[in-house]
């Protein structure tokens, strides 16, 4: 079957088009955003989608998030009697989630994007392809989802008919020499994915770099001052003293300029030339001095505390030791990826799970990838797991992504040191089953 709803019939789409909210808004137009609060900071940095997205601290954030969901694999489930759950490869969901969402894209590049999108923009897109449409895989009859980027969105309103209608501008490409129009969607043919804090309409979730726009300010006006500061050699500057007068203004401000253009960029470690009796006095402010770097690591701080990110991830080490990075690594599932999966879980649940009548199906990342730890701990846990009867054989060997035993023994969950083992290996003595005290034979002169 197909994931999607019915198309937009022409009933439909005609009081769509009929509806007139007046003029389209551009979200790209600054005074669209100004409308919720501007983007100018108090450390004069104009904050953007843009100058965001080239700090550092952004882009370890990005690649980790996003690399940690596209390694979680992904299914359908059916729930059971007991909690009970049975896995179902051959479901069209899962087959989009773990094979061919679209026609170009792999599940990892997809769930990648997605990801960040709703990490940073705080809304993600996806147009849902109906089975047979050239942008869905050609594997399956299943349709198909093809990923909209956020930027794209011209806007949302609500139709008279009470609907939700998307419209996103064309991709920056041409195609056959025509530039490519709008798109409309009606909110049953797009999966849309909001994240807290949303903004006052509920509509759309308020993009990060909005509602934390000064503590983006702070790092990049950090960054900046790092930047311009090693550009000009090091140095903080200094006065110029000019035993006369310049001729006029013009030839003040080409001494200037002569002077800073031969002091910056490759000419910055050569020798100057200083005329007409001027007299440079440096001001020495070092680095060390303005605590430029412990500046920049607290600004960067700040902007991993956004998304609760912990610093080891981005080799940021000074307070990690081999026996608290692991405990990290767990609360960076715990805190910071499995949210993020859950909103996407519960998005798949709402908007594509359409044979989900009874409510006995659900969509789930397994985890267990990034919750392993080393080779010893996860062979005691094992062990544990085994000797407790709460796991066989081959949900150890899933567990390691090996192949399942072929014996009737592994499936078996009785302790394989007891007597009462499947297979009915001998018995172990208490001392080395039980850890201590000694056997005595029972009136059989067998051992209990």
């Amino acid at each position: 079957m197909g994931i999607v709803r019915s198309g937009l019939g022409s009933a439909f789409r005609a009081v769509a088009n009929a509806f007139d909210p007046g003029a389209p808004r551009d979200m790209k137009d600054p005074q669209y955003w100004a409308d919720f609060g501007g983007r100018m900071s108090l450390a004069g940095v104009d904050v953007t989608d843009s100058n965001v997205s080239q700090l550092g601290a952004v882009q370890a954030v990005r690649h980790g998030l996003s690399s940690a969901m596209k390694s979680l694999p992904a299914s359908v489930y059916r729930r059971g009697a007991n909690g009970a759950r049975e896995a179902l490869p051959d479901h069209p969901v899962t087959k989009l989630f773990a094979a061919n969402p679209n026609a170009r894209q792999t599940p990892a590049e997809l769930v990648g994007e997605l990801a960040w999108n709703v990490s940073y923009y705080r809304n993600s897109y996806c147009a849902i392809l109906p089975p047979g449409d050239p942008r869905a895989s050609e594997y399956y009859a299943v349709g198909g989802l093809e990923w909209l980027h956020p930027r794209r969105l011209a806007m949302v309103e609500r139709g008279i008919d009470g609907r939700l209608y998307y419209t996103f501008n064309p991709p920056a490409t041409i195609v056959q020499g025509a530039q490519l129009k709008q798109a409309t969607y009606r909110d049953d043919e797009l999966w849309h994915i909001r994240s807290n804090p949303l903004r006052e309409d509920g509509l759309l979730g308020e993009p990060i770099f909005h509602s934390a726009r000064h503590v983006f300010a702070r790092a990049i006006a950090v960054h900046d001052y790092g930047d311009l500061w090693f550009k000009n050699n090091g140095q903080s500057g200094g006065t110029l003293e000019h035993p006369g007068v310049f001729k006029d203004k013009e030839d003040r401000n080409q001494f200037l300029e002569n002077w800073r253009a031969a002091g910056t960029g490759m000419n910055r470690h050569k020798d100057r030339l200083l005329t007409h009796g001027v007299k440079y006095n440096p001001i020495k402010v070092t680095n060390s001095e303005a605590q430029l770097l412990e500046t920049e690591d607290a600004a960067d701080t700040a902007v991993f505390g956004l998304w609760s990110y912990p610093l080891h991830r981005a080799s940021r080490l000074k307070r990690a030791t081999n026996n608290n990075v692991e405990q990290q690594s767990l609360d960076f599932v715990v805190g910071c990826v499995a949210p993020l999966a859950i909103e996407l879980e519960q998005g798949v649940e709402r908007d594509l799970l359409l044979d989900n009548e009874n409510g006995d199906l659900f969509f789930e990342f397994n985890f267990f990838g990034l919750l392993r730890g080393d080779l010893l701990n996860r062979y005691r846990a094992y062990l544990i797991g085994r000797q407790g009867e709460w796991l066989s054989a081959n949900d150890i060997l899933r567990f390691e992504n090996m192949s399942p035993r072929t014996d009737a023994g592994g499936n078996d969950y009785k302790n394989p040191l007891t007597k009462d083992s499947a297979g009915g290996g001998q018995g172990v003595d208490d001392k080395a089953g039980a850890g201590g005290g000694s056997s005595s034979p029972n009136e059989d002169g067998n051992n209990d």
